[in-house]
């Protein structure tokens, strides 16, 4: 439920109660939403994997984010503590 279509949730219902469906065959199905739903994640990740020049430099972005925002709440906070 929390990745497939009410749709293919309710298709998974019906093999279920019409019977010669078990374990097996949900796990397929659910290998096949996951693999659907994740499609676009798996290429950005293959990318970022054949580039690492692209993902280093993300990376760096990233880190002057991160840094932005925590230097200032980590100022307050020694500040609170007297350092």
């Amino acid at each position: 439920k929390l990745l497939a279509t009410e749709s293919q949730v309710a298709e998974m219902r019906l093999h279920y109660e019409g019977g010669n469906y078990g374990y097996g065959h949900a796990k397929q199905a659910l290998f096949e939403v996951i693999r659907d739903t994740m499609s676009e994640q798996r290429r950005i990740f293959n990318y970022f994997m054949e580039n690492t020049v692209e993902l280093i430099r993300k990376l760096e972005e990233g880190e002057e984010k991160a840094r932005a925002i925590g230097l200032p709440v980590l100022q307050k906070v020694r500040n609170a503590i007297g350092f």
